[in-house]
C-alpha cells in the first residue's frame, strides 16, 4: 500500500507567514470595538466591570448577584486590559476572544505542520480564520473561541511531545486542557482525548503513557482547576453581593452545566440532526472546498497515512459525541472547525497540486467570489439612491466597505491569471487556490470586520443608555426600578453604577407588581428615582394603572428617555425601553 505523502520539507517563507498573520490581525481586530454589546456579551462586560469595582475575582456577579453559570477564566482575561486602559469598553471585553483566536490559529498551524505539511497547515488556517463560526465568535465577548483554541492547542502539543513525554510535558498538556475547562467547561478536557483516542489505541500506544508522571500531572492540574471554586466557597462575598436564588455552588454548577445538561438537558434542545446542517454552516464560505477535500480523502482512504486516518476518525468521534449530547446549540461544535479545515486542506493540497476532481469546486468558488466582489464594487453606484428610496443616510463605513473589499478581491482574482502567480509567492498558497482563499477571505473579513460593525448605527440600546447616563449619576442604584423586568446587564454596564439595582424579575401578576412598585416608591418618598419599562402596551397600560392607583402624577406616554428608532426605519416600540426620572411625592401624598 502506497501512502499519500505530504512534503514535510516544503517551505513556507517568513514573508508568507507574516502575510497570513498580518491578515489575521486585521480580520480579527478591525473595528473590533465599534459594535455595541449584543446577545450574551453583556454578561462578560458586566461581570468584569463588577469584578473591577469590588476587587472580588472569585465571585462572578451580575447586578451584585453571584453568577457561576460559566467558569472564571474568560472574565479574568478581560481584567488586565481593563486596568491598563483605565476602564472597560466593547473593544476591551472582546480583546481576549480575538487573542484566543490567534492562539487557536497557532495550534492549528502547528498541528497541520506536524501531521501534513507547511502548505496544508497554511491552507487550513486560511479557511479556519475566515470561516463563519470562527470569525463570528472571535470578534465577540464569549468563551467559545477560547474553548476551541484550548482543544486544538492541546492536540497539537500532544503530537509535538508524544515521543519524549515526561512530567513537564504531561503537566503542560493537562494545563492547556484545564485552562479550556476554566474558560468554557469540561468539553475542553474531554475532546482532546476523543481526537487522539484512535492514535492512542492504534498499536496500543496508550501503554506508553501509563506512567506515574502522567497521573501525577493530571491530578496536580485537576487540583489547580478546583482551587478557584474552593476559594470562592470559603471566601466571603464582596459587600453588597448576594447569592443566587438556587443553592448550587460553583462546582455544583460545573456538574450541572457539563454533566447533567448532557444527559438531561434543561435548555438548548435542538434536534439530534441539527449538527448535520450546523457544521456546514459554521464552515461557510469554505464548506464546499472543505467538503470536497474531505470527500477526496475518504475516496483515497487506502492510500492515506495512518495519522491522517486517525485524525479523521477522531474528528468523526468528536462530532458523534457532540451529537449524542442532549444539549445542542450551533456554536457548541466550533471545536470541530480546526480539524475539519486541516482535513479539507489536506484533501485539496496534494504533491501534484489541486487534484483534477477538486478543480470544479475551486472553479465554482472562483466564480462566486468574482461575482460577489463585482457586486461590492457596483454597490457604490447604488448608494446615492438609498437616501432617496429609504429616506435615511447609510453609515460611511457601510458605504465604503463593500467597494473597497470588492476592488481588493478582484485585484487578487486577476493576479491568479498572471504568469508565475505573484499571489502564490506572496501567500505561500497553491496556485489557483491562492486567489480563491485570499479573495474570499478579504470579502469575509470585510463582512465581519466592517459591514456588520457599521450596522450598530441602527441599534438604539447604547445611545439610550448613554444619553440618560449624565442624569442618573447622582441617583443611588437602589433607586432604580424595573417594571415587570429584571435588571438588564447592558443597562448596568453602560450606566456604570457603583452598586446593585433593585431587581423585580418578570412578574405577570399586575396586583403583585403594583404592590412592589408601591413599596419602592414609599421607601423613596421625596427622592429622585428611575423607573424602567418596555414601551409596549402590555407593559405601559398596567404601569399607567399602577401609578394612578399609587397616586403618582406620572405620564407613562412621555418617558424622560426612550430608545429612539432610527428615522424612517421603524416606528415600532415592541423591543424599545423607556426610563422615567422623577421625584417621588411625599409619603402622605401616596396611596
Amino acid at each position: 500500500m502506497t501512502d499519500t505523502v505530504y512534503d514535510s520539507q516544503q517551505k513556507v517563507t517568513r514573508r508568507q507567514q507574516l502575510f497570513f498573520w498580518g491578515f489575521a490581525v486585521v480580520a480579527l481586530f478591525m473595528f473590533l470595538g465599534r459594535n455595541a454589546l449584543w446577545g450574551s456579551e453583556d454578561r462578560w462586560a458586566e461581570i468584569a466591570r463588577e469584578m473591577m469595582l469590588t476587587g472580588d475575582i472569585l465571585h462572578p456577579a451580575i447586578n451584585w448577584q453571584v453568577y457561576f453559570d460559566k467558569p472564571h477564566l474568560t472574565y479574568w482575561l478581560i481584567l488586565p486590559f481593563g486596568y491598563l486602559a483605565g476602564g472597560l469598553n466593547e473593544f476591551i471585553v472582546r480583546l481576549p476572544s480575538a487573542l484566543a483566536a490567534l492562539v487557536g490559529l497557532y495550534g492549528t498551524m502547528v498541528l497541520g505542520r506536524k501531521l501534513f505539511s507547511a502548505q496544508v497547515a497554511l491552507v487550513g488556517c486560511w479557511m479556519l480564520l475566515t470561516g463563519y463560526g470562527f470569525l463570528f465568535w472571535a470578534r465577540a465577548a464569549a468563551a467559545d473561541v477560547a474553548n476551541l483554541s484550548a482543544i486544538v492547542l492541546a492536540v497539537a502539543f500532544f503530537y509535538q511531545v508524544e515521543e519524549r513525554a515526561k512530567f513537564k510535558e504531561y503537566f503542560c498538556f493537562y494545563l492547556i486542557c484545564f485552562a479550556g475547562a476554566w474558560a468554557k467547561g469540561l468539553p475542553a478536557l474531554v475532546m482532546p482525548f476523543v481526537v487522539i483516542a484512535p492514535h492512542l489505541l492504534m498499536e496500543k500506544r496508550w501503554r506508553k503513557h501509563l506512567k506515574i508522571s502522567n497521573f501525577l500531572a493530571f491530578f496536580l492540574c485537576a487540583g489547580l482547576y478546583l482551587v478557584p471554586f474552593y476559594l470562592a466557597a470559603i471566601q466571603p462575598l464582596a459587600p453588597g453581593q448576594t447569592l443566587p436564588n438556587h443553592d448550587l455552588s460553583g462546582l455544583e454548577l460545573v456538574w450541572r452545566e457539563n454533566i447533567v445538561r448532557v444527559f438531561m438537558p434543561f435548555d438548548h434542545k435542538d434536534p439530534i440532526y441539527s449538527y448535520l446542517y450546523n457544521l456546514p454552516r459554521i464552515l461557510a464560505p469554505w464548506t464546499l472546498l472543505i467538503g470536497v477535500g474531505i470527500a477526496g480523502m475518504i475516496r483515497q482512504w487506502k492510500t492515506l497515512s495512518m495519522r491522517t486516518r486517525e485524525l479523521m476518525i477522531g474528528t468523526l468521534l468528536m462530532f458523534l459525541l457532540f451529537t449524542a449530547s442532549g444539549s445542542r446549540r450551533w456554536y457548541y461544535i466550533l471545536p470541530l472547525m480546526p480539524f475539519c479545515a486541516l482535513l479539507g486542506a489536506a484533501g485539496l493540497v496534494t504533491p501534484a497540486g489541486v487534484a483534477r476532481w477538486n478543480r470544479p469546486a475551486v472553479a465554482l468558488m472562483r466564480y462566486v467570489i468574482t461575482i460577489v466582489a463585482s457586486l461590492g464594487v457596483a454597490a457604490i453606484l447604488s448608494f446615492p439612491l438609498w437616501k432617496r428610496l429609504l429616506g435615511f443616510d447609510l453609515p460611511w463605513l457601510l458605504i465604503l466597505a463593500p467597494p473597497v473589499a470588492g476592488v481588493l478581491a478582484l485585484v487578487v482574482m486577476l493576479c491568479d491569471n498572471q504568469p508565475g502567480s505573484p499571489l502564490e509567492h506572496l501567500s505561500g498558497l497553491p496556485k489557483r487556490l491562492a486567489a480563491v482563499l485570499v479573495g474570499g477571505s478579504i470579502l469575509t473579513a470585510a463582512v465581519f470586520g466592517a459591514i456588520l460593525p457599521s450596522l450598530t448605527a441602527f441599534r438604539t440600546e447604547k445611545p439610550f443608555h448613554l444619553a440618560m447616563k449624565k442624569d442618573v449619576v447622582g441617583i443611588p442604584p437602589e433607586r432604580f426600578f424595573f417594571w415587570r423586568d429584571d435588571a438588564d446587564a447592558k443597562t448596568l454596564f453602560y450606566l456604570d453604577l457603583p452598586g446593585a439595582m433593585r431587581s423585580t424579575n418578570v412578574v405577570e401578576d399586575e396586583a403583585l407588581m403594583t404592590g412592589l412598585l408601591r413599596d419602592f416608591l414609599r421607601e423613596n418618598a421625596g427622592c429622585q428615582v428611575v423607573v424602567f419599562s418596555f414601551l409596549r402596551p402590555k407593559e405601559l397600560e398596567p404601569l399607567a394603572r399602577a401609578v394612578k392607583a399609587i397616586g403618582v402624577p406620572l405620564d407613562v406616554t412621555k418617558p424622560t428617555y426612550s430608545e429612539q428608532p432610527v428615522e424612517n426605519i421603524s416606528k415600532k416600540s415592541s423591543k424599545r425601553r423607556g426610563a422615567w426620572i422623577f421625584t417621588v411625592p411625599a409619603l402622605e401624598e401616596l396611596k
